[in-house]
């Protein structure tokens, strides 16, 4: 009788050694799997912010570009009559605005909805500003002064408007992208 009772105590322990090991196994490959999909998702988080900030580089490029075709544009002197063909620099400005818009479709197919509003009013601030400068233009045809220099108040506040709209571009982007969080500068 003792010889079946150590025969069953040690079936039983064989038994809830192997009962233990496969939990903790299958404990084991659960963690693992967890762990893996909590890296994926931090991967395409990583992704999704990295694809966000080219975005939204590129649209600050762009509106670079439109800020020095706008310089440009304010050193032109009118045409001497008004049959004259506006200059070069405006159109130019145009073109470069152009590109600024294409590259505000690519903001707002990243998102979030902020940043794609934050895009359109600098885009639309850009457009004021350029029909401002044709207008300024377009009344001082035949004088010899640049049109950065004509007191134009609504030349100004579109420009003002520009440069607003691109800081809140800039601070809505940053905390998209978590620029505003605590310790970072």
């Amino acid at each position: 009788m003792a010889e079946q009772s150590v025969a069953l105590i040690s079936a039983a322990s064989a038994l809830a050694g192997v009962t233990l090991t496969g939990a903790f196994t299958l404990l084991k490959g659960r963690q693992e799997r967890l762990d893996k999909q909590l890296d994926r998702d931090e991967q395409r988080h990583i992704m999704h912010r990295e694809a966000r900030r080219e975005a939204y580089v590129a649209f600050l490029t762009a509106y670079h570009e439109v800020e020095r075709k706008f310089e440009e544009a304010g050193r032109v002197i009118p045409p001497p009559h008004d049959d004259d063909p506006i200059a070069s620099e405006l159109p130019a400005t145009e073109a470069s605005i152009m590109v600024l818009k294409e590259a505000g479709a690519t903001v707002a197919l990243e998102g979030p909805p902020e940043m794609r509003t934050a895009a359109d009013q600098v885009i639309s601030a850009c457009w004021a500003l350029l029909r401002e400068l044709v207008q300024v233009s377009g009344d001082n045809v035949g004088q010899s002064q640049r049109l950065w220099i004509y007191d134009a108040p609504d030349r100004d506040e579109a420009q003002a408007e520009v440069d607003r709209a691109v800081l809140n571009f800039q601070e809505a982007a940053r905390g998209v992208l978590g620029g505003n969080a605590p310790g970072l500068r």
